[in-house]
């Protein structure tokens, strides 16, 4: 009588496939309620990167680190105090005017030629009004949750702030003690890895910092001066969407001058467009070369795909921070890839000298025959 072929997946696979599973589950759903707290992680780290490079200047002329960590914190909190108690007042009127005209200025917009084409056709205009009626009156205070958010969220600024200032003090001393768990052959080439990531990483975002600044500073000072009376909030907007690679500097652009042409006429809207084309030129040929030329290098359809994957997953922040954590995964990806370019060079020759040396040749004029 013929036996049945025994399976070859034992209970204990079956059981240990399920518990991994199980503990995947729930590694997600831990992090899903805890997406607030990791946020505030997140947002810590990408400003602790930002100023690193600070840190490690004032370092390098000799200040402690903690020293150098204390004036830069200080820095940062007497900044956010002089917002507070100076433009903040000013951008919350100056947001909530602009929000309850944007209805206004939509209608007056239809009165362009080539803007109520599209409208016949697609009823663009009709469903922005409806939209902007129902959600933004009540929705000033996210609009501006950058900056406002802190007067009610004064703890999670706290928090952020905070982390960030222990992720520049003891963030270092932290990874020392967690390379105890690396074999000891791999430390140092571990060690060099991860300076190489933090300085890649912290060169970018402490760059796309700056350039987002004056990309909100140029806006804010043209808008001012041609009595755009919002000046304030689309410049902070400007600055904030210009934190996020590609569409951002181009909403931002399509967000001021149309506001500009709605609020301030067509003088004030055509001089915006060319001083927003101008400045695009000078930031694509002048400022990110010199400002990021030793940051991240990466295929735009890697960073395309990147902030797909990070806007699925969190929004405008998994947008701001894609980025940054697809770069540190490419300088790990090249150093996975120089390691194992080198392993096929040495099998390579491994294999040339196993294989001998090639079959003697005949000399002076003998022929093969002839030795025979």
């Amino acid at each position: 009588m013929a036996h049945a072929p025994r399976s070859q997946v034992s209970p204990r696979t079956v059981w240990t496939v399920g518990l991994n599973v199980l503990g995947m589950l729930a590694l997600l759903m831990l992090l899903r309620a805890a997406s607030g707290v990791l946020s505030w992680v997140l947002v810590a780290l990408f400003l602790a990167l930002a100023a690193h490079p600070l840190v490690a200047w004032m370092e390098r002329r000799g200040l402690r680190r903690g020293m150098s960590v204390g004036l830069v914190f200080l820095s940062a909190l007497g900044g956010m105090a002089a917002l507070l108690t100076t433009f903040v007042p000013m951008m919350v009127e100056q947001a909530r005017a602009l929000v309850e005209a944007a209805p206004g200025y939509l209608e007056s917009m239809r009165h362009w030629e080539w803007l109520q084409r599209l409208d016949e056709r697609y009823g663009v205009f009709e469903r922005m009004a409806a939209e902007l009626r129902q959600r933004l009156p009540g929705a000033a205070m996210p609009v501006l949750g950058v900056v406002t958010g802190l007067l009610h969220r004064l703890a999670a600024f706290i928090t952020i702030m905070v982390l960030a200032a222990f992720f520049l003090a003891f963030g270092k001393d932290l990874f020392d003690k967690a390379l105890l768990w690396v074999p000891p052959r791999k430390r140092e080439h571990t060690r060099k890895l991860a300076s190489r990531m933090n300085r890649t990483v912290g060169r970018y975002v402490a760059g796309s910092f700056l350039i987002s600044l004056i990309g909100g500073g140029v806006t804010t000072v043209t808008l001012l001066l041609l009595d755009v009376p919002y000046f304030l909030p689309l410049g902070l907007a400007m600055a904030v969407l210009g934190l996020i690679p590609f569409i951002g500097a181009f909403l931002g652009g399509m967000l001021v001058v149309g506001t500009t042409f709605a609020s301030a006429g067509t003088r004030a809207g055509v001089i915006t467009l060319i001083v927003f084309l101008v400045y695009q030129q000078v930031e694509n040929h002048l400022l990110q070369p010199f400002i990021q030329r030793r940051t991240l290098h990466m295929n735009p359809l890697l960073i395309a795909l990147a902030m797909l994957v990070g806007t699925a997953f969190a929004g405008v922040l998994g947008a701001l921070l894609a980025l940054p954590v697809a770069g540190a995964v490419q300088v790990v990806a090249q150093d996975r890839l120089a390691r194992r370019q080198e392993l096929w060079r040495i099998s390579g020759e491994q294999e040339n000298s196993l294989m001998g040396s090639p079959p003697p040749t005949a000399s002076d004029g003998e022929s093969p025959e002839a030795r025979h």
